[in-house]
């Protein structure tokens, strides 16, 4: 976990270590090689930000106990379960600077143990027995689910614009946020109008983590941000940066980032033109900008809350969006 992180959340170190607690007694499995692929992907330095929020937000609420726990960690695994899923499409050989499930053990083993996950989430949601909550999540899986077709569709598609790219992003990344942040709100059985301040909190939090993702991909080192630069480049992906280039680029430019998104393999050389390409027209600085507005909106949402511990870590945790180097 990055040490910032660390820092912001040191206050609610005995409520992590209770979801760390919880989310191992929930991987037992009768099938022993289940339990030591999901435990190796669960310990792949994942930041568990979503079921922070959702621990936050029940806090925040005045909801706390097992119940808490257990959904947290049922967010916790469809994350994980939609992550392992995303690997084995885009043939991913890294997760978190480690090899990926589907590299070390192969696709079918990485399918279908994010399934396990799916049906561990699925059985704390019956378990729960909350149709509201119910609801909240599969709805959710649902969107994700579309936000990563819609993604794969998209892949190669140079007519791809702000618009489109921010309903991928927002299906595959801001929605579960937003989830995570709303369960914990009905547990504490809030009037809906924090309910819904909660929702828009983690949605706006989640657009901004993605598009700052969008300009890691091409700026962090590979040591920090556990995963080869340009590897959305490589995929085909038409992330922030790269579309808001593409629309001022000249011919010769634009022939560039077209090669490099239709290669079978973007060399070192080729990386850099596009990188330097995408800082000329200021492409990442446009994407931060943004993602800068998400954060400023995400912080408004929690405005009619009273003043709290809880209340001043989901602050925190929208600035470290924007100044996390992973």
């Amino acid at each position: 976990m990055n040490t910032s992180l660390q820092n912001i959340l040191l206050p609610i170190s005995d409520e992590l270590a209770q979801l760390d607690r919880v989310i191992s007694q929930l991987l037992n499995s009768e099938v022993p090689f289940v339990k030591t692929v999901a435990e190796y992907v669960l310990s792949n330095g994942g930041k568990r930000l979503r079921p922070i929020l959702t621990i936050l937000s029940a806090r925040l609420s005045g909801s706390k106990g097992a119940v808490v726990y257990n959904m947290a960690a049922c967010i916790e695994f469809i994350h994980t379960a939609s992550l392992m899923h995303d690997d084995v499409v885009d043939h991913a050989k890294l997760r978190r600077g480690r090899p990926s499930a589907n590299a070390k053990w192969g696709n079918h083993v990485a399918v279908l143990v994010g399934d396990f996950f799916y049906c561990r989430g699925s059985q704390l949601l019956t378990q729960q027995g909350d149709l509201k909550i119910l609801k909240i999540v599969t709805d959710t899986i649902t969107a994700t689910t579309e936000g990563e077709v819609l993604e794969i569709i998209k892949s190669f598609d140079l007519s791809t614009d702000l618009a489109d790219y921010l309903s991928i992003i927002n299906r595959k990344t801001a929605l579960l946020m937003a989830a995570a942040c709303e369960v914990g709100a009905v547990l504490g059985n809030v009037p809906e109008e924090f309910q819904k301040a909660l929702w828009a909190y983690g949605e706006n939090l989640g657009m901004a983590f993605q598009l700052a993702d969008d300009i890691l991909d091409y700026t962090s080192s590979e040591d920090i941000f556990g995963k080869t630069n340009g590897i959305d480049l490589q995929e085909g992906k038409l992330t922030l940066p790269l579309i808001l280039s593409l629309k001022q680029a000249s011919e010769a430019e634009a022939k560039i980032m077209k090669s490099a998104l239709m290669a079978e393999r973007v060399e070192k050389d080729l990386f850099g033109q596009v990188y330097a390409i995408i800082k000329k027209y200021g492409g990442f600085e446009a994407t931060f900008d943004l993602a800068r507005d998400y954060v400023e909106k995400a912080k408004a949402q929690l405005i009619p809350f009273r003043a709290s511990l809880e209340k001043d870590i989901l602050l925190a945790l929208a600035d470290y969006v924007l100044e996390r180097d992973n």
